[in-house]
């Protein structure tokens, strides 16, 4: 393909989505490889206008930042698996999309909730006691009980609250606060 075609193809698929007439003018004025990705990516997620205003802009930073193009990062090892997973739904592939963009775009981030995780599993709960970390670390940690009875509940808030001493707990905490756990006191 050209590189007229490929604009016509562009501007096309932005009429057709209703992608703004700025965004698409962003998307013009990159390079021929980035503007094939993001057209091949856009496609294959169906992207309409904001959902395509909001890959171009994380693509753009993630370009910025670690200096590749942007071609680079829809094809990486993050991105192309989930690109091309047929046995997922749009609406699958997109979220999948979204959330291997947002950990390439936030890798400090993307670093603590995995540490965050790490310990989380080290605590060693029992089963029916779950907690989850909201994403982003927005929110803290949730904590999910599953109790058939009340003595197993009593049993189960205990275990939880146990933790408010236990210093793993305590380490979560402060790298959930962005302190390094060297710093925390045991």
């Amino acid at each position: 393909m050209n590189e007229l075609a490929l604009r016509e193809d562009i501007t096309s698929y932005a009429r057709e989505r209703g992608i703004h007439a700025q965004a698409t003018e962003r998307w013009l004025a990159l390079g021929e490889g980035d503007q094939r990705a993001l057209l091949d990516l856009a496609r294959g997620l169906r992207l309409g206008g904001n959902h395509f205003s909001d890959f171009l802009d994380w693509c753009v930073e993630i370009s910025l930042r670690d200096g590749c193009p942007i071609a680079a990062i829809i094809d990486g090892k993050e991105l192309a698996p989930t690109l091309s997973d047929n046995r997922m739904g749009r609406n699958d592939r997109l979220k999948h999309a979204k959330e291997a963009l947002r950990r390439l775009r936030y890798p400090r981030l993307t670093r603590i909730e995995d540490e965050v995780r790490a310990r989380l599993r080290t605590l060693k709960l029992d089963p029916r006691i779950r907690i989850t970390v909201a994403p982003g670390l927005e929110g803290g940690l949730t904590v999910e009980l599953q109790a058939g009875s009340v003595e197993a509940l009593a049993r189960l808030a205990r275990e939880v609250e146990s933790l408010a001493g236990n210093d793993a707990a305590r380490k979560v905490f402060a790298l959930m606060e962005g302190k390094e756990v060297a710093d925390v006191p045991a």
